[in-house]
């Protein structure tokens, strides 16, 4: 199995040109990939406050005395 066009190791690795694809694209990639996390974790946190928030509402309201049940 070959991984490129090397026929000698024996030379300068600037002349062999890039070895996988998307060369220079790295700072792109990293700087979305940031975003998307930081967009994801701000959603995130986001939706579990507000599932907890209804949840505690919910067990709060089921614990008020004075809907009929005795204390």
């Amino acid at each position: 199995m070959q991984t490129g066009l090397v026929t000698s190791w024996t030379g300068n690795p600037l002349e062999q040109g890039p070895l996988y694809p998307f060369v220079g694209f790295e700072m792109i990639l990293v700087v979305i990939c940031v975003a998307l996390w930081v967009a994801f974790t701000v959603w995130q946190i986001k939706f579990e406050t507000d599932c907890y928030g209804r949840e505690a509402q919910a067990l709060a309201e089921s614990q008020r005395p004075g809907d009929g049940d005795t204390p």
